[in-house]
């Protein structure tokens, strides 16, 4: 998608971080044993993972966003890049192999043939394989391909300049770190860093932490405004033995402040059928010095559940995440655009919206500017949070 003058003074957000094809096996049966033939109802192929996801339903909710991420040169990666254009994704930063081939050299990244001459090692886009269960629920196995070996500087330029390149984004978003061996610990922090000395507000979403290791992310969180995780993934990266349905008001408060006294300034955690939790830093500095000063820091210490929004039809809990991250950026970008408060208690409420209209089969996402009414005629469901 090609920037016209129309839109130059629109805020928007980079996107950046994981990208994959999801191969979705539709209505399967959960299997009996590991052996047992299980059978499921079609395939569906959607572009997947932090960058892709989040990016996408910006596009949809009519977002301003522009995707960095790595792909290999093959049909998967032709075939997200398509989904992407299609979703009004700006993709002239996406980068594919084989463009990749300098950086890679540098990281002496080589296969050796019969003849032992050495060739540039080629990257395969990412696969992401999900049975999607009937009755909710889904299972994956990924083929992690290109996120395996991208590189700060594959992303986002060799001086990490691309901010400078895109002065319109006011969000970097970046998702999945857990997942990207060479996007982890001190070049997170690197990436960060240059985000803020171009006054962007950083975004940072947590999966496929399945182990406490806080150096992937700790350096980096005191750059972040905004930091989102699902309950899972919170109390493995702390080290807490926390889960959905045992979890109370202080279990989630202690899993908050983990990632607050390091120095975010909101963390949101997603609570499943319980709707989430976001909590603000008690500095109203950090709060305001992160935020570009639309959090004010009489938002500073804040606590707030919030239930789940009703579906209308059957459920694909796909990309959840995403959409619940893509929903806070839009209310934050609107924020930004309007020079106007930011209030948490809305933020959690778009992200909340933006999800249930993701994963519902019989509605979709809609412009932003149409949210505001969705939010008042939808019901919430329980939770026993609030």
């Amino acid at each position: 998608m090609q920037e016209t003058m129309a839109n130059i003074d629109r805020y928007g957000v980079l996107c950046c971080g994981l990208s994959c094809v999801d191969m979705m096996l539709m209505a399967a049966e959960r299997p009996k044993t590991l052996e047992a033939i299980t059978s499921f109802d079609g395939t569906k192929q959607e572009a997947g993972g932090s960058c892709s996801n989040t990016s996408r339903v910006l596009g949809s909710l009519q977002i301003r966003v522009l995707a960095s991420t790595l792909l290999g040169d093959d049909p998967h990666g032709k075939e997200l890049l398509r989904q992407l254009n299609e979703s009004g994704v700006n993709t002239d930063h996406v980068v594919i192999d084989p463009e990749v081939g300098r950086h890679l050299s540098g990281l002496s990244l080589f296969l050796a043939d019969s003849s032992s001459s050495a060739k540039p090692l080629q990257v395969n886009t990412s696969l992401a394989v999900l049975p999607v269960f009937k009755g909710g629920g889904r299972g994956c196995y990924v083929d992690l391909g290109a996120n395996s070996v991208a590189t700060p500087e594959m992303l986002l330029g060799d001086n990490l300049d691309l901010f400078e390149r895109v002065p319109f984004c006011k969000v970097f978003h970046f998702g999945y770190p857990h997942l990207m061996r060479n996007l982890q610990g001190e070049n997170l922090e690197k990436m960060f860093s240059a985000a803020r000395r171009g006054s962007l507000l950083v975004s940072l979403d947590i999966n496929g932490a399945d182990k406490p290791e806080p150096s992937v992310i700790t350096e980096a969180l005191r750059h972040c405004f905004f930091v989102h995780a699902n309950l899972e993934e919170a109390a493995f990266v702390s080290g807490a033995s926390i889960d959905e349905e045992t979890a109370t008001v202080e279990d989630m408060t202690s899993l908050g402040d983990f990632f607050l006294s390091r120095g975010a300034g909101v963390v949101s955690i997603s609570i499943g059928a319980h709707g989430a939790y976001l909590a603000t830093n008690a500095d109203p500095d950090i709060v305001g010095k992160l935020s570009e000063g639309i959090l004010k820091g009489t938002s500073a210490g804040l606590r707030v559940f919030r239930g789940p929004y009703t579906p209308e039809g059957a459920i694909n809990s796909t990309g959840a995440g995403d959409a619940f991250v893509a929903g806070a950026l839009a209310y934050t970008v609107s924020c930004l655009q309007r020079s106007t408060a930011l209030d948490p208690k809305l933020l959690l409420d778009y992200a909340l919206i933006s999800a249930c209209l993701h994963i519902d089969a019989a509605r979709s996402v809609p412009a932003y500017e149409e949210l505001s009414a969705i939010l008042s005629q939808t019901p919430r469901l329980p939770s026993k949070f609030c």
